[in-house]
């Protein structure tokens, strides 16, 4: 060695020592460069890379270090001191192993276990639990660094081996959990991740396999074997517990198994953990261990999860069954893995009568034991046997459909246990059960035969044969059974049984009976049965209504599912109006035991009597859901239907029954139900069926007065449909099947009164067809109900005195005086049959109804503005007035209340009125009627505002009722406001309203909107058509108008005269003319409305082309009212001048048409009427021929055009054809050439067509279809074409005409019409089609079919 290079080795240790890095590195290197091997450089050079912060070049020197010939552990020390300088833990961590290793190899063990405690304090510090286990494993018995343990003198001191084992034990418990959790939670949101427990398992079963928490505890346990005896039971348990839980992951599972059973032996023995007892319980499958380790469980653990079934089975003798069952369902609900809770759940509900819940305690059970052995591979026969058996037992008492089951089971049983008599005995019930009695009875035989001394044998053969009608034989083996064990209840009950059933006399077999059930009572009195049987034999022979009672009672007490005791004693709480004892009874019934069909119908029945429909349907629909074929609650289902209201339900309710029996009730219901939802016409064939079926008397007068009943709501129904011919005949049909039948009842005279009521109204609307009244039998009628007034004895003072008042003579005609008398006795009758204060007060509204309307002879509502009282009578009036006051004292109805406040109004008695109208708002809160006749009455007195708040609410409170609507429509109108039209039209919607004031009011404001508008057209100069929406609403007011005149008298003729005025405006002049002529048919029209119709006649006479008819109505016009009467307006005289004047040209009168133009022409005020006065009196003059009066026309439409230069004259001018002369059209046609209306253009073609220039006046109206292309620019084109002789130019024309809806146009004028048709009268096709959409827009007009005739 050099001097040199000890002088840089001695100068790097200083330059170290004195922390100079840098000099200590680059001299390093320089003696690298002379001796590559020298150790000290190398740790010189690493401690300098260390301090400078070259990890990469340090780590290198370092790991050359280690492979020197002189290395120790100063590199490894080295290594150790750069990585944890750096903060790499993890290569600090292998870094510090391999020194603990070096360390080892030395022998140096307590520098080693230094080392390792390092690496154990760095893992754990990272959080790294995984890789801190497997060190600790490491130091565990068997690992590479165990002999660090045993270091003295270390500090820290090493961990003993059972303080490890703990450690690790907690932190792979604590790493097994969280690994499940969080790989549980990123699992199950994956798509198709499927069940979270199937996830769970799944994930436990990786993170086990993984897991060494096992083989910890196990060497755990065994080092704990030289410690404390705690300890080790400590340890043991926890194994115990990791074991239990990961039984189903372990593998080899029998191995795993057995080590668990020896386990929880141990822990038994030294009575820890109660689930090591809860285990050998179920492992012993019922065995004689279990009244060893069931005590103790109870006694040491009262609140582990087995103990509730532990105390159940400890129980099962007591005699307070709920205890039993109470703590079975604990059971239950925290142990339902167990098979040994889930058998003591089964055993409880055989030992508590729930059969049906004892079976589905058997299907959890048979899992529970499934689940059990699959996870133990332990099979449990036993429990298996115990369970099948309660079970087969259970399915037996629910009844013979299931009997099957029963059958089933018990040969499972026998096949488990042939010697197993309670199996056999359980075939052989089964067997009888399923229909096979003799085979049932031979195994059950057998059984007697192999032990005679078994009494349940007998037992069971007994009630074989009484199943199989054997009651003799069943009587011999009960008494059998009885010799056998005498105090068996069950034996005496069932001879008892047997004597009941065997039917013969009260002295022999009932006495029997009775004696056998009081023998049962005096051994075992909590058997139901017996009490049972006794309360019958006192119903039925014993005539001690009371004890029966009593005994019924006593069987409920003990068993509230009796189906023997509970419906006869619900019956008699029934009878004697018992209802809330009725009520508990058959709840607890069936809360008890949900199906109980006896219970749930006769609790609906009871709900039905309490009038609460809606639990009356839930209990009927419980009843049915165990049979359903129960006709008797089918029936009671429909009744509770109607009741809540739901009536088609109903209808398909009564359906049903109808399927399950077709007798006369089911008819008769589907009738009623049917007739409540309006189906009347199904309802009538219901009861027409239901005659045919009936055999007595009794029903035949039932469904004869429901039927008439039926027709007096189907004489409603037309009668507002305004069917009256319908309406009469179903009155009169109902009133022969009450005579018929002989009405006597309160119900069959309700009848009467409805029919005569609607046949009055029918009446009123229907006067020309009095044939449909049949005197003879409401004559007979009449007498039949005098003769039953006498029958009832003397009336009632009050009654008395209303009918005397009521005493006069009435003023229409003979058959309605009679209909009226008619329904006013029958009202009487029934006020004097009325079993009630509500029905008498309903009959006495009924009886001043009939007043009310006879002495206003009106058919309509109460509703004020209805009314249309001819003449009164005051004395019907002060009657109808008493018997509304009658019936308000009985019962303040909302009826009673509207007719005592229209008899006020009627009578001017305004406060009653309004104070009644008030009563019947509060009484009918839900109805509109109330409030509609109270706006009436403030609108009669012209209290605008209090009528339209009255109306309002109304409709607020019943939107569907039209009164309300057709209110706000006259508050409307009486404020001219426009809404009235949409308001009459909101009223005229409601089905089945047939009103007077809405027809009439809808029908007048539409005709005078239309008036308005054509006012407005007149005045701007333009053509239009009725618009889609205008159109609609004059057809509505067309229908409105004839519903109106035929459905009222329209005595005045104004109903008449308003729909003469409406056809006209759509056109239908013939059928306007027609009824012009029966408004003049009216008997009350005065003559100044007699001239205003004459005139309407002749206008639409000259429309419809009579004219010659159309002058004789202006005639007749003249000679009621001249035409200068000062009764007339400008305007009606100027209107009715022209259209004569018009009538007469038409006829070719044309020098009277001519005076009249002369007279009709001073009262043209207006520039329009004077010039449309003057254009017309040209026409007429130049009509005459004569050169004078040719001049006279030219120069009077020469002066009219001077002083009105407006374009629609001249455009009549020349449509009429007046001027021929060329001189005159050129000036007229020069003139008004700077005008831009589109009507220049036909004005240019007609002036050239009278030059004779064809192509000009073509192109003049192509420029019009330019400019305008709509229907009446092509219709033009189409005439000039045709005119021209150009028939394809023409026919082209027309079919832009028909392609572009022309016949919504109101083409009215025939010219038009014939323009299309002629103009494609060589194009079939076209023309048929053509002529069929005139006939769709205007089907009324004649000529229009013979378009369609002529294509």
């Amino acid at each position: 060695m050099s001097v040199i290079y000890k002088a840089k080795l001695k100068a790097a240790k200083t330059a170290v020592s004195e922390k100079n890095y840098d000099y200590a590195y680059d001299l390093c290197h320089d003696l690298l460069e002379l001796d590559a091997t020298s150790y000290p450089v190398h740790i010189l050079l690493g401690v300098s890379c260390q301090h400078m912060s070259k990890w990469s070049e340090g780590a290198s020197v370092y790991e050359k270090a280690k492979l020197l010939p002189k290395a120790n552990t100063l590199a490894w020390q080295g290594v150790c001191a750069l990585y944890e300088a750096s903060g790499d833990h993890a290569k600090h961590t292998e870094a510090l192993r391999e020194l603990c290793d070096r360390l080892i190899a030395e022998g140096n063990l307590q520098k080693a276990w230094e080392c390792m405690q390092k690496v154990l304090v760095l893992l754990e510090g990272a959080g790294d639990v995984r890789r801190l286990v497997r060190a600790l494993e490491e130091l565990a018995p068997n690992g590479p660094y165990n002999a660090l343990l045993d270091v003295n003198g270390a500090d820290p001191q090493p961990p003993t081996i059972v303080d490890l084992l703990n450690r690790m034990y907690r932190l792979e418990s604590d790493l097994d959990s969280r690994l499940i959790e969080s790989e549980v939670n990123k699992r199950r949101t994956r798509l198709g991740a499927g069940p979270i427990s199937r996830v769970r398992t799944e994930v436990r079963s990786e993170v086990y396999a993984e897991s060494g928490l096992l083989t910890t505890l196990a060497q755990l346990v065994e080092h704990s074997m030289s410690g404390p005896v705690d300890q080790l039971l400590e340890n043991e348990e926890l194994y115990f517990e990791c074991l239990f839980d990961r039984i189903l992951f372990v593998e080899p599972r029998n191995e795993a198994v057995a080590q668990l059973v020896n386990l929880a032996e141990d822990l038994v023995s030294n009575d820890k953990c109660s689930r090591a007892f809860e285990l050998l319980i179920e492992m012993d499958d019922v065995g004689d261990r279990v009244a060893e380790l069931v005590p103790k469980l109870v006694e040491l653990f009262p609140d582990s999860v087995l103990a509730p079934a532990a105390r159940a089975w400890m129980r099962s003798d007591a005699v307070d069954a709920d205890v039993v069952n109470g703590d079975a369902d604990v059971a239950n609900g925290d142990a339902r893995e167990s098979p040994f809770a889930q058998l003591q759940v089964v055993k409880s509900m055989e030992r508590m009568g729930r059969d049906r819940a004892c079976v589905d305690a058997a299907a959890r059970a048979r899992n529970a034991q499934h689940e059990f052995s699959e996870k133990y591979g332990a099979q449990l026969p036993r429990s298996r046997l115990q369970v099948d058996l309660a079970s087969a037992g259970s399915y037996l008492r629910i009844g013979p459909e299931h009997a099957g089951d029963a059958e089933e089971l018990f040969r499972v049983c026998l096949e488990a246990d042939a010697k197993c008599t309670e199996a056999a005995l359980g075939l052989g019930l089964a067997t009888c059960a399923l229909g096979n009695n003799e085979e049932g009875c031979q195994i059950l035989q057998q059984l007697v035969d192999s032990d005679p001394l078994n009494h349940r044998a007998w037992g069971g053969l007994a009630n074989a044969q009484l199943a199989a009608d054997n009651t003799s034989g069943a009587i011999h083996a009960y008494k059998q059974a009885i010799a056998v064990d005498p105090v068996c209840a069950e034996h005496h009950a069932g001879l008892a049984d047997a004597y009941w059933r065997l039917g013969g006399e009260w002295r022999s077999d009932k006495q029997y009976a009775y004696a056998s059930w009081l023998a049962a009572a005096r051994v075992d009195a909590t058997l139901p049965r017996v009490f049972s049987g006794l309360g019958q034999w006192y119903q039925q022979h014993g005539n001690d209504p009371e004890r029966a009672k009593r005994c019924f009672a006593k069987a409920m007490s003990l068993d509230c599912t009796n189906a023997v005791a509970g419906p006869l004693l619900a019956d008699i709480y029934a009878r004697e109006g018992l209802d809330d004892e009725c009520e508990q009874l058959l709840l607890s019934a069936t809360d008890a035991l949900f199906s109980q069909p006896w219970a749930w119908q006769r609790l609906g029945f009871l709900y039905l009597r309490q009038h609460t429909n809606d639990r009356a349907v839930h209990a009927f629909q419980n009843a049915l859901s165990s049979d359903r074929s129960n006709r008797v609650c089918w029936e009671g289902l429909c009744e509770a239907y109607l009741g809540i209201g739901r009536i088609h339900t109903a209808v398909k309710v009564a359906r049903k029954v109808k399927e399950l029996d077709a007798c006369v009730s089911a008819h008769w219901l589907c009738a009623q139900t049917t007739m409540h939802a309006r189906m009347l016409d199904v309802a009538l064939g219901h009861f027409d069926d239901a005659i045919e079926c009936a055999e007595d008397g009794v029903w035949t007068r039932v469904l004869s007065v429901g039927r008439a009943e039926c027709l007096t709501m189907c004489a409603e129904k037309w009668y507002h449909d305004g069917l009256f011919g319908r309406a009469a005949e179903a009155c009169s049909n109902a009133l022969s099947a009450m005579l018929e039948c002989g009405a006597r009842s309160f119900l069959e005279w309700g009848v009467v009164y409805v029919s005569c009521v609607w046949m009055a109204r029918v009446h009123s609307q229907f006067t020309k067809h009095p044939e449909l009244f049949d005197s003879n039998v409401l004559e007979a009628l009449m007498g039949c109900a005098q003769s039953q007034v006498v029958e009832q004895g003397p009336m009632p003072g009050y009654l008395k005195q209303v009918v005397d008042k009521a005493q006069s003579e009435g003023e229409c005609e003979p058959k309605v005086r009679l209909v009226l008398e008619l329904a006013a006795v029958a009202a009487q009758l029934r006020v004097m049959l009325a079993e009630s204060s509500v029905l008498a007060a309903q009959s006495w509204t009924d009886l001043g109804s009939v007043y009310y309307t006879y002495s206003t002879e009106t058919a309509s509502s109460p509703l004020l503005f209805q009314s249309q009282s001819l003449y009164s009578s005051t004395k019907l009036l002060d009657a109808a007035a008493d018997c509304a006051t009658a019936a308000m004292q009985l019962d303040p109805t909302a009826r009673a209340a509207n007719l005592q406040g229209t008899v006020a109004a009627v009578s001017k008695n305004s406060a009653l009125s309004q104070h009644a109208f008030i009563v019947a708002t509060r009484r009918a809160v839900l109805s509109g009627m109330p409030w509609a006749n109270l706006g009436s009455l403030f609108l009669v007195h012209g209290d605008i505002e209090l009528a339209n708040k009255a109306f309002a609410r109304a409709q607020m409170t019943e939107p569907d009722f039209y009164g309300g609507w057709m209110g706000q429509a006259l508050v409307a109108e009486c404020m001219d406001a426009t809404e009235c039209v949409d308001l009459y039209e909101a009223c005229l919607a409601h089905e089945g309203v047939a009103t007077d004031v809405a027809d009439f009011g809808y029908a007048y404001h539409v005709w005078q909107s239309l008036a308005v508008l054509d006012a407005e057209r007149a005045l701007s100069h333009t053509e239009r058509a009725l618009s889609h929406t205008e159109q609609n609403r004059l057809l509505l007011a067309v229908y409105a108008a004839r519903r109106y005149v035929s459905r009222s008298s329209d005595v005045h003729g104004a109903g008449h005269y308003l729909l003469g005025m409406l056809l006209e405006h759509n056109g239908e002049y013939e059928s306007a003319a027609l009824a012009y002529e029966q408004a003049l048919d009216m008997p009350h029209v005065s003559d100044e409305h007699k001239w205003t119709m004459w005139s309407a006649l002749g206008r639409a006479q000259c429309s419809s082309d009579q004219y010659a008819e159309a002058v004789a109505s202006y005639t007749r016009a003249a000679e009621i009212m001249d035409a200068d009467s000062d009764q007339l307006t400008p305007g009606q005289k100027l209107g009715y001048l022209v259209g004569y004047s018009l009538a007469l040209f038409f006829a070719n009168q044309l020098e009277a048409s001519l005076h009249m133009f002369e007279r009709a022409e001073p009262h043209a005020t207006s520039n329009s009427s004077k010039l449309a006065t003057s254009t017309l009196l040209s026409q007429v003059l130049w009509a005459l021929g004569t050169t004078e009066h040719k001049q006279l026309a030219c120069q009077h439409l020469i002066d009219a055009l001077l002083s009105h230069t407006s374009i629609p004259s001249l455009c009549v001018l020349f449509a009429m054809g007046v001027l021929s002369d060329a001189n005159v059209a050129d000036a007229a046609y020069s003139e008004l050439q700077g005008q831009s209306d589109p009507r220049v253009s036909r004005l240019e073609s007609y002036v050239c067509a009278l030059r004779g220039d064809v192509m000009g006046g073509r192109r003049a109206l192509a420029r019009a279809v330019y400019k305008s292309p709509d229907a009446r620019a092509w219709l033009q084109m189409a005439g000039f074409d045709a005119l021209c002789g150009r028939e394809s130019l023409a026919a082209r024309a027309a079919l832009e005409v028909v392609g572009r809806n022309a016949w919504t146009m109101q083409m009215d004028g025939r010219a038009q019409l014939e323009v299309v048709v002629g103009a494609l009268s060589h194009l079939a096709r076209d023309c048929k089609s053509a002529g069929k959409k005139t006939v769709m827009y205007q089907p009324w007009v004649d000529h229009n079919w013979s378009h369609i005739e002529r294509s």
